[in-house]
């Protein structure tokens, strides 16, 4: 199995802390490393060689990138030359990957921004994954979680026909998609006990992705087989650049998955799983109990429950007293004030200053 990690987003929704020059995957702001060295070290034991890691990466922070991996080999770092969403950035992934890789190797693409609770029980449905599509190699796996809570920013799965069982691992046919309900239906899915949380994780056969590919976006994967060309042999990288920047930005599911029938989830019982994307996540993940604050810098804090408190400024202490439920997130030359519930809606913020022109900010 090859394993690419991809880390060529920006991450709007967790600004200010992250940024167009900084984004949230080269950050700690969980633990003390950053979340693409987390990734890294939780999927390193199933890699069989150095060889068996890529990782996808706008061009702009490749040598940022080797410096969070430095086990990955050069040739082995895939290059972004714009930000055009998962569906031209995983097409570039799959044609960089057939020069490189035989055509009935196993792929997972993961996401670089993931918390999982129990790498272990994470490494152990990878590989029951891995094992599946070997033997079924017409499907596409996606590794979906069981959901704690409602979260209406998710796309859920309906589980349909059982196609394989190993103790507390399964893997089911997808029946159904819904993608980000609102609060009282999420509710209402959770509580059927069939609907699964998709994870953005997808594991696939080389050959039949890239064909997939050529049947349903005949001119995407056309136009990353010359990019890859183009930046392989640092032919023409702006050339490069243009023509990927011409792609339409669309998702690996709007391009791909929502088009075929044959596609699955791997689940399993033992792991808890987040995406590492909105503040209010990171508090839950922080606390152990809803009521408690969760602070990162120099912070005091005195009645007041429910917090989420980040002071990124040396010299400075941030004093607060009598809030509840609010998500405060003080950096250098921006602060971010909201309630918790709407946090995820930095990015409807983080729009408008780019439409006035306020990039310095972004």
């Amino acid at each position: 199995m090859k394993i690419v990690i991809r880390a060529g987003g920006i991450g709007t929704r967790l600004w200010p802390m992250s940024r167009a020059d900084n984004p949230k995957q080269f950050q700690n702001i969980i633990g003390s490393k950053s979340m693409l060295r987390n990734t890294y070290e939780r999927i390193a034991p199933l890699l069989d060689k150095p060889g068996d890691l890529f990782i996808s990466v706008n061009r702009k922070f490749k040598d940022r990138a080797k410096k969070e991996i430095p086990e990955i080999e050069n040739n082995n770092i895939i290059i972004e030359t714009d930000t055009r969403n998962t569906g031209p950035a995983m097409c570039l992934e799959v044609c960089y990957l057939e020069k490189l890789c035989g055509p009935g190797e196993v792929i997972a693409s993961l996401p670089a921004d993931d918390y999982i609770s129990d790498n272990e029980a994470f490494g152990s449905l990878l590989l029951t994954t891995e094992n599946f599509i070997l033997n079924n190699p017409d499907y596409i796996l996606t590794p979906a979680i069981i959901p704690a809570y409602p979260d209406t920013g998710y796309t859920y799965f309906k589980s349909g026909k059982k196609l394989h069982r190993n103790g507390e691992e399964a893997i089911y046919w997808v029946a159904g998609v819904v993608e980000k309900p609102n609060y009282e239906y999420c509710q209402e899915l959770i509580k059927t006990g069939v609907y699964y949380s998709h994870t953005g994780m997808y594991l696939w056969q080389l050959k039949h992705i890239a064909n997939l590919f050529k049947i349903h976006q005949k001119e995407m994967y056309k136009t990353c087989q010359a990019v890859v060309e183009l930046i392989s042999d640092k032919k023409d990288l702006k050339k490069a650049q243009e023509l990927y920047g011409e792609l339409e930005k669309i998702t690996v599911e709007t391009a791909i998955t929502n088009k075929i029938d044959k596609i699955a989830m791997s689940v399993s019982n033992k792991i808890g799983w987040s995406d590492l994307g909105k503040w209010h996540i990171i508090k839950r993940i922080l606390s152990e109990n809803e009521e408690d604050n969760v602070i990162k810098g120099e912070v005091e804090i005195s009645d007041s429950v429910n917090n989420l408190i980040y002071c990124a400024q040396d010299k400075k202490i941030i004093v607060v007293n009598d809030i509840n439920n609010l998500a405060i997130i003080d950096t250098k030359d921006a602060l971010f004030i909201s309630s918790l519930k709407g946090s995820a809606d930095v990015k409807k913020a983080v729009e408008k200053l780019k439409k006035e022109g306020k990039n310095n900010y972004l």
